[in-house]
């Protein structure tokens, strides 16, 4: 396994790191900028799809029911594809895996605008699978990188590509899409994936130890840490996706915002999830004589605070006082993905990272499907959306117990 990932033709550079991770070569940073980029790209066409829904459903005379099938296409996709992706990342190298699954993704997006419906559906699944190696190859690359203390803050920058991938797509999709026509604005998404991965091309490798060979049958199934890491994420996204699905719908009927300035505080939330990928994982490797696990159990604490701060506040409450909610709701709902793809990674090692981490976005991916139809049947059966936050709640104080029993390798 020695010198997995030094492809696309780019010789390893020898490490110039302290082992105990005193510094970061310049190399470092660069790999995680040309990372960082790619992560953008696949975020566009993954966050970008969803975008188009309305644009779908009437252009091809479809139900809400099938215009959502059709979009959630992509989404299974990645439930079938992140394990296999992670497993090849520690195979024949992150950087390869990294490459072609862009390349690949932004190839069958772009062809796939001119196919009808069945075919199209067909071809955002094998999308979707392309694009899984996006975080458990992105995420090994990075964590080979940097040194230990400084692998959360980096991990959190580059997981920062996902929501900022979803506001490039938010931002340009649906006007294109307005303009020439969803098919278009979907073609050029592929466009800007599979040209995501050209900085990545040209970095150089970089690495802080060499890995060793594995010679044992470990999976992940065996894996205690690695098992409940994946399903405090696959509890945690829940959150990130009720308050990205129904925080707007909630402010506009039972406070009486208008939606778009229910959207506005949404995208606060979006922001300092932004803030909270970085910050989380970036005070885990401050804190790391006494590991990152403390962390993640404070990140859920204050992820169940803002829960049932969304479901007890009075209707009556004044806007700025929404936007400091929407900001604690977004630094944990959204922000947890720094510190959880640092020490799912670091729980398996460097040489499984990549199966580690495609294990647990098996589950994430999963919890994502899964959660706005099942917070919506809340949301419907109660006949409040406030209801969801209730329920956001006890779901999140489930996710206390895979925290505690998480055991750290020191």
């Amino acid at each position: 396994m020695a010198g997995a990932g030094s492809s696309c033709g780019a010789p390893p550079v020898a490490a110039t790191h302290d082992r105990a991770g005193a510094g970061v070569s310049a190399a470092a940073w660069r790999l995680l900028g040309a990372a960082l980029v790619s992560q953008i790209g696949v975020s566009v066409v993954e966050q970008g799809i969803p975008t188009l829904t309305g644009f779908v459903k009437s252009d091809l005379g479809l139900s809400a029911a099938a215009a959502g099938g059709t979009v959630a296409a992509f989404t299974v996709g990645r439930v079938l594809g992140s394990y296999a992706a992670g497993v090849a990342a520690d195979r024949v190298g992150e950087r390869r895996v990294l490459v072609a699954g862009g390349v690949a993704t932004g190839v069958v997006v772009a062809a796939a605008v001119s196919f009808p419906l069945g075919l199209l559906i067909t071809a955002l699944v094998l999308a979707g699978m392309t694009s899984a190696a996006s975080t458990p190859a992105g995420g090994r690359l990075v964590l080979l990188a940097f040194p230990r203390n400084r692998r959360g803050f980096a991990l959190g920058v580059r997981q920062t590509g996902v929501p900022v991938g979803g506001l490039v797509a938010a931002a340009l999709l649906p006007v294109l899409a307005h303009a020439y026509g969803w098919r278009w604005s979907l073609a050029v998404a592929g466009t800007i994936t599979a040209a995501s991965v050209l900085p990545l091309m040209l970095s150089k490798s970089e690495r802080v130890e060499e890995l060793p060979v594995r010679t044992d049958s470990w999976s992940p199934l065996r894996d205690r840490t690695v098992l409940l890491l994946a399903l405090w994420g696959c509890l945690l996204v829940s959150g990130q996706y009720a308050l990205v699905a129904f925080f707007a719908l909630d402010l506009h009927h039972r406070a009486g915002f208008a939606l778009a300035t229910a959207s506005l505080l949404l995208a606060v939330s979006q922001a300092f999830g932004i803030v909270g990928r970085v910050a989380w994982g970036g005070l885990s490797d401050r804190l790391l004589r006494r590991g990152r696990k403390p962390l993640l159990v404070l990140l859920t604490v204050v992820a169940i605070l803002a829960a049932l701060l969304l479901f007890a506040l009075p209707r009556s409450l004044p806007a700025g006082a929404w936007v400091a909610v929407a900001a604690l709701a977004g630094f944990a709902l959204i922000g947890f993905q720094g510190l959880w793809v640092t020490m799912i990674a670091e729980a398996a090692g460097p040489g499984r990272a990549g199966a580690a981490t495609g294990f647990g976005i098996t589950f994430v991916a999963a919890g994502i499907a899964a959660s706005p139809p099942l917070y919506g049947l809340v949301a419907d059966l109660t006949g409040t959306y406030r209801s969801i936050w209730a329920a956001l709640a006890v779901v999140l104080t489930a996710a206390l117990v895979p925290a505690a029993f998480v055991h750290e390798r020191r």
